[in-house]
């Protein structure tokens, strides 16, 4: 079998009555959330993931997600990891967004007009994120999850996060575009793999590798979603 990467969106969360921007701000999911969460496990038991540990945002709605999962998967453990949160929202972070847009009209024309660019007053922008995003993979998995594999462990390399996080990582594994990344859209609940040989063929201990029991290190074919 070969390596494969899934990255799962976190289930919807409890709504406000109101639309806000939901970056770091800390809220459960939703009764519908954990019934998507429950479906993305089915998901990956369908496709045969085994992961030795679930990597998770530690934010309530994806950590939630992860547990549901891990029971669907027969009880793999969770690691929590902060640098997987979602964009970093500052000062707008949990506010209504028509509350923004009142007090701030030409800072939410900036941000409309350059949304990778800007960056909310104690906040992020989405460089920002893809940059702490990828460190943290990277560290992850050269130090974590490569080890692991080259002792025999699971292929399966399974990320419980957010729409930005998942954006994040396509961008740097596959080495695609930010604005044409940021143009997808994936539901509350998906389960997205990423080809990320690229990154494989620039891990050089990657290559012409084989784990100890004999799986060739290379991304795999297979996933409801694949980019």
């Amino acid at each position: 079998m070969d390596t494969r990467l899934f990255l799962v969106r976190h289930g919807e969360p409890r709504q406000h009555s109101d639309r806000i921007f939901l970056g770091q701000t800390n809220v459960p999911l939703s009764d519908r959330g954990r019934d998507e969460a429950a479906a993305a496990g089915d998901e990956l038991v369908r496709l045969q993931c085994r992961p030795d540990r679930i990597y998770s945002s530690d934010l309530l709605r994806a950590r939630e997600t992860a547990e549901i999962i891990s029971a669907r998967l027969g009880g793999a453990p969770i690691a929590n990891v902060a640098a997987f949160r979602e964009l970093n929202m500052g000062v707008w972070d949990g506010k209504l967004i028509e509350d923004i847009r009142r007090q701030f009209p030409d800072e939410y024309v900036k941000r409309g007009d350059d949304i990778l660019n800007y960056r909310v007053p104690d906040g992020e922008n989405f460089y920002d994120l893809r940059e702490r995003v990828a460190r943290e993979f990277h560290r992850v998995f050269q130090e974590e999850f490569f080890p692991a594999l080259r002792a025999g462990g699971s292929p399966d390399f399974l990320i419980v996060s957010h729409l930005g996080v998942i954006h994040a990582l396509i961008a740097e594994l596959t080495r695609e575009d930010m604005n044409a990344v940021m143009r997808r859209r994936w539901p509350t609940g998906s389960v997205v793999q990423c080809n990320y040989s690229a990154y494989l063929d620039r891990f050089s201990p990657m290559r012409g590798q084989k784990s100890a029991t004999g799986q060739r290190l290379h991304q795999g074919d297979t996933g409801r979603q694949r980019f």
